[in-house]
């Protein structure tokens, strides 16, 4: 007897996961160019943001310089709304308690002093809802001291920003010891929504992830200079024109994968041991800064001086290109 044929019925697609969504209601606390640009990036993606800062002064500063920024970012090509739309949605003022009772999501940007921090985090804990998550954008001070007062440990984690964080993708999540899987998951899905480049940190480390790497190729491109091999403009030149480039498009470590890892070990071996660990601060850093040379904002630094408008053609610049990689990151 011929066993008969199984025709096989129609199957039931895989449910597919929702997209995620920009939290509804964010408070930024610190009205600072990372504070601003923070409330803009969450702008850009539909949420309502008030922006907080003590002074007076501070806030109007803030309003320009999203005005501006606003204007920057419509001048690329990277609104998909009206201007006026996107700046209606931040609302800036000196009552730190401004829409804390609803928010979803709380984030400290603050100068780094945790004294400051600390006091900040005691003024508002009792207005946090129960339900938000309550973040700090800092680089160097542990999470633990700067929540050590909120009652819900966890629900906080580091949410560390780059300048200009309306244009720079990276965004690193970091989890301090007590911070839940609920809440890495949360944040983790918000910056996704928001179309940034959420990394786990999973061990608060000083410095996380991304200015590790980056100060450790400063300090080898301090030492170049200091040895006389190149300058710091073609220092500038290779990273821009050569590593950063490809950088940008792979990574160092899909680069290595790339190259072959029998040649990367080959490199590794001859370089690792000559490279720089020196642990103290450069000289010229130590001298500049001694003598108010601070970069662009007092018209001088490594690159020798800076007047108003070459600042304003470096931050454009900056901008264009950022806005490239956008664009070329989102094509299919």
């Amino acid at each position: 007897m011929t066993e008969a044929a199984i025709t096989p019925g129609p199957t039931t697609p895989e449910p597919t996961a929702p997209e995620p969504t920009a939290p509804g209601r964010v408070v930024v606390l610190g009205a600072g160019t990372m504070g601003t640009g923070i409330a803009l990036a969450f702008a850009l993606a539909g949420s309502t943001v008030h922006g907080w800062s003590r002074r007076t002064v501070s806030i109007e500063r803030a309003e320009r310089h999203l005005d501006a920024a606003v204007g920057d970012l419509a001048d690329l090509g990277l609104l998909r709304e009206p201007p006026k739309a996107v700046r209606h949605r931040i609302r800036l003022g000196t009552d730190v308690r401004a829409g804390m009772g609803d928010a979803d999501l709380v984030i400290e940007t603050i100068r780094e002093d945790l004294d400051d921090k600390q006091a900040l985090m005691r003024q508002v804990s009792g207005d946090i809802p129960p339900d938000a998550v309550i973040t700090s954008n800092t680089s160097s001070l542990a999470l633990g001291d700067i929540f050590a007062e909120i009652p819900a440990l966890d629900r906080v984690a580091g949410l560390h920003w780059f300048n200009p964080p309306e244009l720079i993708g990276l965004v690193e999540v970091v989890r301090a010891p007590f911070t839940s899987d609920a809440t890495m998951a949360r944040l983790t899905a918000w910056m996704s929504a928001l179309g940034k480049t959420p990394v786990i940190v999973n061990n608060a480390v000083p410095g996380f992830i991304a200015n590790r790497l980056q100060y450790a190729l400063i300090r080898e491109a301090y030492q170049l200079v200091a040895d006389g091999v190149c300058t710091p403009a073609d220092i500038d030149r290779a990273v821009t024109s050569g590593i950063g480039a490809r950088w940008a498009a792979i990574g160092p470590f899909q680069s290595m994968d790339l190259a072959g890892l029998d040649v990367h070990l080959a490199v590794a071996r001859t370089l690792f041991p000559d490279l720089c660990g020196d642990t103290s601060i450069p000289e010229v850093l130590n001298e500049l800064t001694s003598r108010g040379a601070l970069g662009c904002k007092s018209g001088s630094g490594l690159l020798g001086t800076y007047s108003e408008s070459r600042t304003a053609d470096l931050v454009r610049l900056r901008a264009s290109v950022l806005a490239g990689l956008a664009r070329i990151k989102k094509r299919p």
